[in-house]
């Protein structure tokens, strides 16, 4: 009867700590809900074969009302797939989306070189450098952007 007993209390803990166990070693986190506003195209990478990569610098907030934080963020999508729509790119009072922090891709807001503002067609075109968004505050060229 103790050997069950011990047996059960063992798998109730597994059970319980294996799923935080898995989440914490997991090289990419779970997604979550962020309202994200588009400020700006940084780099727009096309290719007739794997992911396409478009990498934009936004502002999310996670909650209605919370405060929102400047990102890199990166949307890498299947070649057949459309890239996000001009509408979402375009929109003042941002969009709902589901997005997962990695944090290996974090950099300086200095060395993240904006081309176009965001739903640019020309975009996709390397020549155009030196975009500057409309912030509410401008941030320190070393400040590390999350990814």
């Amino acid at each position: 009867m103790i050997y069950t007993h011990r047996i059960r209390v063992a798998a109730v803990l597994v059970l319980t700590i294996l799923p935080e166990i898995v989440a914490a070693k997991s090289p990419h986190p779970h997604p979550f809900k962020a309202n994200t506003r588009f400020l700006a195209t940084s780099t727009c990478i096309r290719v007739t074969w794997g992911q396409n990569l478009d990498v934009y610098l936004a502002e999310i907030a996670l909650n209605k009302g919370s405060e929102s934080v400047l990102v890199r963020l990166i949307d890498e999508y299947r070649n057949l797939a459309p890239p996000l729509s001009e509408d979402t790119l375009t929109s003042t009072t941002g969009t709902t989306l589901r997005i997962r922090r990695e944090a290996q891709c974090d950099m300086p807001y200095g060395a993240m070189q904006l081309r176009t503002p965001p739903g640019d067609p020309m975009a996709i075109l390397p020549e155009r450098l030196g975009f500057q968004p409309q912030l509410s505050w401008e941030p320190q060229p070393t400040a590390i952007l999350p990814c």
